[in-house]
């Protein structure tokens, strides 16, 4: 029976309202708990396949209980717990909720800024927790070769198709998420880019 390694994300219910804002932080509550767990045997096993589920806490009680396990905490509403087995969650965890809540979608594009600029794919749809998943995805893989950054500053757009297209071919990439096909979406679809600081997408063509 297949008993993967998952880095559980969760969500406090009703303190994020935008999924580009809700992305930004899970990326960096990812970010910061691969450093913060560096080492640990589970972790290092699970970077082969660093599978993540988006979890949401409903009451306050459940938020609380989450924040007693060991955990990296972005803002004050999306917390990375390190990985470990399906089989091995415990009660907590079993009695969450998949992500599913709908959230304002991001734009199209943003101001310039001195983060990470992530780029989600146009011609696919995924649900919040999915979405949230693969932008942890992108900033997991973009911190690798980012030393000095921790998740944040960071920016989620929707951009228009031929920009994302024009995107996947840049070779200043600093992430591209190819999805296993697991869930949602059919194996080999690019989910996510990420450009690293200063790196602008082409504007649309129009």
């Amino acid at each position: 029976m297949d008993d993967p390694l998952r880095m559980y994300l969760v969500l406090q219910r009703g303190a994020v309202g935008e999924l580009a804002r809700a992305g930004e932080l899970a990326g960096a509550a990812a970010v910061r708990c691969v450093r913060a767990f560096a080492g640990d045997p589970a972790l290092e096993a699970w970077r082969e396949r660093p599978g993540k589920v988006c979890l949401r806490a409903r009451t306050e009680s459940q938020w609380r209980q989450v924040l007693e396990e060991p955990h990296t905490l972005a803002g004050d509403a999306v917390i990375a717990l390190p990985p470990r087995r399906r089989s091995e969650r415990g009660p907590l965890l079993e009695r969450l909720q998949a992500m599913s809540t709908q959230l304002e979608p991001p734009p199209e594009s943003v101001d310039a800024h001195d983060g990470v600029t992530y780029l989600l794919n146009p011609r696919i749809e995924m649900s919040s927790g999915k979405t949230i998943a693969q932008i942890a995805h992108a900033a997991v893989m973009a911190a690798d070769s980012l030393d000095d950054w921790d998740g944040l500053p960071a920016a989620v757009i929707a951009p228009p198709e031929d920009v994302f297209a024009a995107a996947c071919a840049r070779d200043d990439l600093a992430a591209k998420v190819v999805d296993a096909g697991l869930t949602e979406v059919p194996p080999g679809t690019v989910t996510v880019l990420a450009l690293p600081a200063r790196a602008r997408p082409a504007p649309a063509h129009r």
